[in-house]
């Protein structure tokens, strides 16, 4: 028996049957709408810029009730009035986060440049904007301008203390240690640092940064 119509056959198949495709490198288009109808806005919309991947820290509020009852350092506050003397551990890490809460109840911001503190009903930030709890973040503002808006992917849905977060911050913030693709978020309590850890946020280090526009 000849094995050229065999052949002939096969090579007709090959012709007309589907090929399997390779997707080439590069920029792929955006998932469909549909697609994240049960999970909010998607991420990169043509409202949001991306920006890559930031390095991921945390910053809080230092109780002066979870240090020494010691009177070593003074503090003045912006008129130059002595607020109190303090522990030494205490006004080292205030000065570090910026941010915290005398035993009576009066919360006071560092001010770096003044070596003084502010005493108000909310944390300072940057340009007279006031910090909120796990809403805030610290920026470079050469990478980040100051007042923007970002979201962070990693971030949705975590819950802290029966809140459930939507990925939204905005950049009232700046630091001496943040710097280039860098964000520093501000917690509130230390203990609101457990919850990314939970949700797997700080297992990378860094998350997905976008830009509202």
């Amino acid at each position: 028996m000849r094995k050229w119509p065999v052949g002939f056959v096969l090579l007709i198949l090959a012709c007309f049957a589907p090929r399997v495709q390779s997707v080439p490198p590069g920029p792929r288009a955006p998932a469909p709408d549909w697609l994240f109808a049960d999970h909010g806005p998607h991420p990169a919309t043509p409202d949001a810029r991306y920006l890559g991947r930031f390095k991921t820290t945390f910053y809080w509020i230092v109780e002066e009730k979870d240090y020494p009852d010691t009177k070593q350092v003074p503090l003045y506050d912006t008129k130059g009035n002595l607020l109190g003397k303090f522990s030494k551990k205490f006004v080292a890490d205030l000065k570090i986060e910026a941010a915290g809460r005398l035993r009576d109840g009066r919360n006071i911001s560092w001010l770096k440049k003044a070596g003084r503190v502010h005493v108000d009903s909310l944390f300072l930030g940057v340009q007279g904007y006031k910090l909120t709890e796990l809403k805030s973040i610290a920026v470079d503002p050469r990478v980040i301008p100051i007042g923007a808006t970002v979201y962070i992917p990693q971030a949705e849905g975590v819950v802290v203390n029966g809140e459930r977060l939507n990925g939204l911050f905005r950049a009232h913030d700046i630091g001496s240690a943040v710097q280039g693709k860098h964000i520093d978020i501000f917690v509130g309590s230390r203990s609101n640092v457990e919850a990314f850890k939970a949700a797997g946020v700080l297992s990378t280090g860094s998350v997905d940064v976008y830009l509202l526009e």
